[in-house]
């Protein structure tokens, strides 16, 4: 008769030696910013880096990833409108778009729409690899005087990654 070793979740460390069924979360990695000052400020009419930005080491090389954004408060200046997109980088490679990021990816303000709403984002991305994984928002701003806030400076903002075994 032979028996069969499977590793449980009880007594251990690290999620690479547990035989983890699809569906569990594996880890999650959080970045939060309250009372942010002006560096989270673009006065850009090219998409550029926010500066929140969150990292994940996926334990499994096919892992699906979470992206959720939450800003309680962005702000789009006098006549301007702020057009955000998620973007990634995976290990040492460049930081680009998430496949699929179009113009309103993960937000759109209007100065004298929706000035000072709220900015959320939920979006996903499929591992290839055990390499680093960043993302960062990118906003730009048009039109007005091209000021444009991921978070207003009284106003909190989050950026959760989760790993999630497929």
């Amino acid at each position: 008769m032979s028996t069969l070793s499977v590793d449980t979740i009880q007594g251990k460390t690290t999620a690479g030696t547990v035989a983890m069924p699809s569906g569990h979360i594996v880890q999650v990695q959080r970045t939060y910013v309250a009372d942010a000052d002006s560096s989270y400020t673009i006065s850009s009419q090219s998409l550029s880096a926010t500066g929140l930005q969150c990292s994940i080491t996926p334990k499994f090389s096919n892992s699906l990833i979470l992206v959720d954004l939450v800003s309680s408060m962005a702000n789009s200046g006098a006549n301007d409108i702020l057009k955000a997109r998620m973007y990634l980088k995976i290990g040492s490679a460049s930081i680009a778009q998430m496949t699929g990021a179009d113009s309103y990816h993960a937000g759109y303000q209007h100065y004298d729409r929706n000035r000072y709403a709220p900015l959320c984002f939920s979006g996903s991305y499929t591992a290839t690899s055990t390499d680093t994984l960043m993302f960062e928002p990118y906003i730009l701003a048009t039109n007005g005087n091209n000021s444009v806030s991921l978070i207003h400076p009284d106003s909190s903002a989050s950026l959760t990654v989760t790993e999630i075994k497929q």
